[in-house]
């Protein structure tokens, strides 16, 4: 199962570098306690969940078919992007819960399990797994939920975080290219000045975030954050999926290229944040270009959005996602968890359409 997922991310960016990753993630540390590593795998006749928890690996069985589930799943997906009928979000969102979570539910409290890392496969890819609901609770209420493309793909270290300053880019202005009509984000420069009043580091905007200065930034200085405050775009090929920058288009090729400058320095890139972008809508594929980004890009981790989100709402979360990393002791998955909670609270934005599509992907920690 795990080759299986290697050879698609690496056939996915076209890139064998990704199995040289998996050889070094395959001797890393165990996931910890508290954590579980959950693979709802899809057959044609039922649904699988396995779960790999403290005391073992458990398997438990479904009997939904393959069609009826991801039937459920892209509509649930579909309802939250387009803003659909609650009653029937609320159905699904139920329905979910009950395949993917109820059958492991007693073993997850029995283990004192807090965060689970989800390695899905098929349409399951496409929601966001911490809007499930069991009736009264959305599963972020009782779990951080982390996105990961496989167990032996992510990194699982739990190292000291040093934070050597981030490095945060915004494109404010709205642009049309080819099939996309990409808005304008007028919250994008408040959100990169407040992003820099936490972390530190540099900021480009606008005209000075060109791929260019990016790649300048990156030879002269040492960053521990990227921040991308700007639309992104993860279609069905490396082609399809891109970064807007002022003077054009940043791919991921250039993006792992730019990280890779720094290879040589005591500290690689812990975190890249991507707070604008979207995947391509109903798109398993372009989903899991988005869920493999970390291992691509050759970071820690990465936040980022399964599709475009509220200016407004964007913001909140990522300025009180940074505030809560910023304390002593918080794991960046229960960093996400609190912004997105508080954002649930929000008489404005309580709709799981606002604070579900942020996923962490990779390392938690």
């Amino acid at each position: 199962m795990e080759l299986l997922k290697t050879a698609e991310l690496e056939n996915f960016y076209q890139d064998e570098c990704v199995g040289a990753v998996r050889k070094k993630m395959d001797i890393t540390e165990q996931v910890g306690s508290g954590t579980a590593v959950i693979y709802p795998i899809p057959f044609s006749d039922r649904l699988a969940v396995i779960a790999d928890l403290p005391a073992g690996i458990q398997n438990f069985f479904v009997p939904v078919r393959s069609e009826i589930l991801g039937k459920t799943a892209m509509n649930f997906r579909d309802l939250l992007q387009n803003w659909g009928d609650d009653k029937q979000i609320e159905k699904d969102a139920e329905t979910l819960y009950k395949w993917l979570i109820s059958p492991i539910e007693k073993e997850l409290q029995a283990q004192n399990i807090h965060t689970l890392m989800i390695a899905a496969d098929g349409a399951l890819r496409l929601i966001p797994f911490s809007a499930l609901y069991d009736g009264e609770q959305f599963l972020l209420q009782k779990y951080a939920v982390v996105t990961i493309p496989s167990r032996s793909l992510t990194d699982t270290s739990q190292t000291e975080r040093t934070q050597t300053g981030a490095l945060i880019s915004g494109l404010s202005q709205g642009r049309m290219e080819e099939e996309w009509n990409f808005s304008a984000l007028p919250g994008v420069t408040k959100e990169v000045k407040d992003v820099e009043s936490i972390v530190g580091g540099k900021k480009l905007i606008d005209n000075d975030y060109t791929v260019n200065n990016l790649f300048r930034e990156f030879e002269t200085k040492e960053y521990s954050t990227i921040h991308f405050a700007t639309h992104g775009v993860f279609g069905n090929s490396p082609q399809n999926t891109f970064l807007l920058s002022y003077d054009g288009r940043l791919t991921m090729n250039q993006l792992e290229e730019m990280i890779q400058l720094g290879r040589f320095r005591k500290k690689n890139v812990d975190l890249l944040t991507l707070s604008a972008c979207q995947t391509a809508q109903g798109d398993e594929r372009a989903a899991f270009g988005l869920a493999g980004i970390a291992v691509k890009a050759g970071v820690s981790s990465a936040i980022a959005t399964l599709w475009a989100v509220d200016d407004s709402a964007s913001k909140r979360i990522v300025t009180e996602f940074y505030r809560q990393l910023s304390a002593s002791g918080v794991t960046k998955a229960e960093s996400l968890r609190q912004a997105q909670i508080g954002l649930l609270r929000h008489q404005q934005f309580w709709h799981p359409s606002f604070w579900s599509p942020f996923l962490l992907i990779g390392n938690w920690n």
